[in-house]
Order: C-alpha cells, then sequence, then structure tokens
C-alpha cells in the first residue's frame, strides 16, 4: 500500500480575524453559495412517466436521454395518469427529446419514433412549479394512445389546487409497424383474455379522433350522495380514456365527458351493497353540444327499492332524464378483483 508523508503542524497557529478578512471571507462564502445555487438552477428533480388510456392497454418504453420508464406488460392507468415508478438519478437536465417504442394491443401493431420537446418551455413550467426545490418531484408523462398518437405532458403538484395537474408540452403521430415479437398474449383479442376490456372494444370501437384532438373539458358536479342520503361512489371513462373516480359530493371538477359510469352504493340499512358499469347515451356529447353547455349537473335519484335509479343532467334549474337503470349484486369474483359488470336493465331517455 502506498503511503504519503504526514507533514508536521506548527504549534500554536491562530486565525485572527479582523474587520477586512471577515468581510472578506464573507463574501466568499455568498460567491460560492451563488454558484452553488446557479448550478443548480440548470437541473431539476423531475421523473419519466408513462400513460395510456383506460380500457385501451399498451407496452412499451420511452427514454429521454437522461431518464426512461418502460412496461413489458400491458397497462391501461387512464389517459394522463401514470403508471408504475422508476428511481434514478434526483436532479436533471431538461431533454431535448424523448424517443418511443410501443405495442398497441386494440391495433396489434407497435408504434416508434422520436419526439422532440420545447426545452424552454418545459424549463419554465419547472420553474413555476418550483421543481428546482428538494421537496418537489415533478415527471415528464409520455402518454401512448391506439393509432401511434402521443402526449407528452409536464405532471406537477399545484399546490393552491392541491392536487397534480398535466399539462401538454408535446403532441405527436407516430407510424405503425407489424411487431411480431410480442408474446401470443398481447396478440390476442377475446373475453377470455381481457374481460371487460373487450366488452369495452365492442361498445366503444376505438376512437382515434379522441387522440388526435384533445376533448373539451367542462365545469362538472356530481349531485349524487346528499339526494340519497348515503355515500355513492363513482368512476367513468371519458372517450379519451381518460379514468376519474370519487364519492358524489356537490364539488367542482373539471373534468371531460363520460362515455361510461359505474356507480357503487349500499342499501338504507348499509347491509347489501350494489355495483355495476352502464353505457351512456351515445348521443349525450351532441346533446351537450347542441345545449352549448359550459357546465354539467349530474343529479342520481335511488328508488326506495335501493336498487333501481335515474341519473339527470340539471340545466338551469330544469332536470333532464339521461337514463334509467337496475343496480346489480356483485359477484364474489367481481368483489376480488374489483372490476364489477355491466347493467342488463337499462332505460335510455337520450338516444
Amino acid at each position: 500500500m502506498q503511503t504519503y508523508p504526514i507533514l508536521p503542524m506548527k504549534k500554536n497557529t491562530k486565525i485572527l480575524l479582523t474587520k477586512g478578512n471577515t468581510t472578506h471571507l464573507f463574501w466568499m462564502l455568498m460567491i460560492s453559495l451563488s454558484f452553488l445555487h446557479s448550478c443548480n438552477k440548470k437541473k431539476y428533480r423531475w421523473e419519466a412517466g408513462i400513460s395510456a388510456p383506460k380500457y385501451y392497454p399498451v407496452a412499451g418504453n420511452v427514454n429521454f436521454g437522461n431518464a426512461g420508464n418502460g412496461a413489458n406488460i400491458a397497462f391501461d392507468s387512464g389517459w394522463g395518469n401514470t403508471y408504475g415508478a422508476v428511481v434514478g438519478e434526483k436532479w436533471k437536465d431538461t431533454p431535448k427529446e424523448v424517443y418511443i417504442d410501443y405495442y398497441s394491443v386494440v391495433d396489434g401493431k407497435g408504434f416508434k419514433g422520436k419526439v422532440s420537446l420545447p426545452q424552454e418551455k418545459i424549463k419554465d413550467l419547472f420553474n413555476e412549479y418550483n421543481l428546482d426545490d428538494g421537496d418537489n418531484l415533478g415527471h415528464l408523462v409520455v402518454g401512448m394512445a391506439p393509432g401511434g398518437w402521443i402526449r407528452v405532458w409536464v405532471q406537477a403538484l399545484d399546490q393552491k389546487a392541491n392536487e397534480y395537474i398535466n399539462i401538454e408540452v408535446a403532441k405527436r403521430h407516430l407510424k405503425g409497424y407489424k411487431d411480431e415479437s410480442v408474446g401470443v398474449g398481447l396478440k390476442t383479442k377475446d373475453f377470455k383474455t381481457w374481460g371487460n376490456t373487450y366488452t369495452y372494444w365492442q361498445h366503444h370501437g376505438i376512437p382515434y379522433e379522441a387522440w388526435a384532438n384533445n376533448e373539451k373539458e367542462y365545469d362538472m358536479y356530481f349531485d349524487f350522495n346528499k339526494p340519497n342520503k348515503r355515500e355513492i361512489g363513482f368512476s367513468y371513462t371519458s372517450q379519451d380514456g381518460t379514468f376519474k373516480q370519487g364519492i358524489g359530493i356537490w364539488k367542482k371538477f373539471i373534468w371531460k365527458l363520460p362515455v361510461e359510469f359505474e356507480l357503487g352504493w349500499r342499501d338504507k340499512s348499509k347491509e347489501t351493497f350494489y355495483c355495476s358499469k352502464f353505457i351512456m347515451p351515445k348521443s349525450f356529447k351532441s346533446f351537450v353540444e347542441k345545449k352549448r353547455l359550459n357546465t354539467i349537473i349530474f343529479k342520481l335519484e335511488i328508488d326506495d327499492n335501493d336498487q333501481d335509479a335515474t341519473l339527470y343532467l340539471v340545466t338551469n334549474s330544469t332536470k333532464e332524464k339521461i337514463l334509467r337503470f337496475k343496480n346489480k349484486h356483485p359477484t364474489v369474483e367481481e368483489k376480488k378483483n374489483n372490476e364489477y359488470g355491466y347493467a342488463t336493465e337499462i332505460e335510455y331517455f337520450i338516444p
């Protein structure tokens, strides 16, 4: 082992602080801290995220050069919702581009390509949402949809609203290719393999236009709990595969129109649980557009038998019936998988 000589220390060495050198040391310290801070400003706390529309699963990878994410199994987190998590270098530069390669199950083909990113805009958003703060973490989320449609969002915590928001920074349409390397499970499209996901395809098809053009968002309210004197749990999916869930309290949300609902509640004795899905009327979107509505108020009224219910659209204090359905007792398997079937008794009042 190599050794190094130890220099003898001088005894009684003293450092005398005078007014002059104290000031000098202070300013040297300030300059050093300023330098470190400016260096740190060039990097931000962010991770790479991936997303896919609900009921339109994909598998694939994204690579920003200094960060990446991916899944070899199909996932459908909901359009804009991140899937999984990665642990990488804490502080990173803002990327200039992202390389994407993924397989869309419903299309039966792969899509890949490079997407350029607006680096300065991303920096501005990172600064706006304080992603240079060690306690604040953001994401660059890549949304991968059928047809090769891509979105890249900056996802950050809006501290005023106390919720995470997505700001779109890039959109691209990638070319497809025949990918023979994927497993049989991804290639197979039947109910046995995909269950309710396959049923969803039969009902709604593949709405490529929903990813080609961003859907409109509305001020939305769910008047479910108060009229029925109980808690109503709900989730819904919009045309582009955005997935939302909550309880029916009177609160403003800024969300897209639903194409499918799932509603669950207990009877008055709180002993029996009902839960099922139902499809919204096919013309509901055009119905809303013709009325030129910007605010959507859904009201639910459950009958005395605790099982039948009517969903209304409230406009100008007037209730308009949308549909009426009979909720179901979930099977043991549905409860176990937290995946509920469709209501079989339903009446529509809008075509």
